[in-house]
């Protein structure tokens, strides 16, 4: 068999073990793969490679190659991380890392405008799409407003919680995006590599009344996650182009 046939058997082999298994799956290695398709491995490192660079495989340092999953798209407005994976079709869940009542410091207290040395909750933990760690995020919340918040609370939507548990409604944020290096502990949790960037998210979460209730900073893979912002012109700049 010439290297074309050889190199074509691969990738439709492949392809047909691909259909066969599910998203996030791992490949088996390529010694057993190369075996089972009767190439050799560099055409069959080769194949892989091809899949790579077409975005339906990744490889994942000291663990191996797996198919990857869909990028999770968010548009820029008031969503849950909950909301958001339900309407992909996916399973959201998460993974409590910390859980305790501090003191506010001179930043989280003017953003929460309470003072400084008040009680907060920090909540720090992993959220997931399928088992897909998608980010880690860290919570402060001012005690005074919500002054019974449990574990057992953080392992769905916030939201929901400070809605139908304390009655109180987040009803717009302020948010700011910046490219983040993660440390390696960040990095472990999230499963990824140093080649992986990922994106900070600050928010500040407001209730129906315009009161600050909770600081959120949120640590986004960006091999699986997107944000989308609409942008459009003013009435104003419309007219001025008009007229220009």
């Amino acid at each position: 068999m010439n290297a074309d046939k050889a190199a074509i058997r691969a990738k439709e082999q492949l392809l047909s073990l691909l259909s066969q298994l599910h998203q996030g799956a791992r490949l088996p290695g390529e010694r057993t793969l190369s075996e089972e398709f009767g190439v050799c491995r560099v055409t069959l490192r080769r194949a892989i490679e091809d899949f790579i660079s077409d975005g339906r495989l990744e490889r994942r340092a000291r663990s191996g190659t797996y198919i990857k999953r869909p990028m999770i798209s968010s548009e820029m407005r008031l969503k849950s991380f909950t909301e958001e994976i339900r309407a992909r079709g996916q399973e959201p869940s998460s993974s409590l890392i910390s859980f305790k009542k501090t003191n506010a410091n001179i930043s989280v207290s003017k953003l929460l405008r309470i003072n400084r040395g008040d009680d907060i909750f920090q909540v720090t933990r992993l959220r997931l799409a399928d088992q897909m760690p998608v980010a880690l995020e860290t919570l402060r919340i001012a005690c005074s407003s919500i002054p019974n918040l449990t574990p057992e609370d953080l392992k769905g939507s916030i939201y929901d919680v400070f809605s139908k548990k304390f009655g109180i409604r987040i009803m717009s944020a302020k948010a700011g995006i910046t490219a983040h290096n993660p440390s390696e502990k960040d990095r472990n949790l999230l499963q990824t590599s140093l080649k992986t960037p990922c994106l900070l998210i600050k928010m500040l979460d407001l209730d129906q009344f315009g009161k600050p209730v909770m600081t959120a900073e949120c640590l986004y893979r960006s091999d699986l996650f997107e944000l989308q912002i609409e942008v459009s012109a003013t009435i104003e700049e419309t007219r001025s182009q008009k007229v220009s």
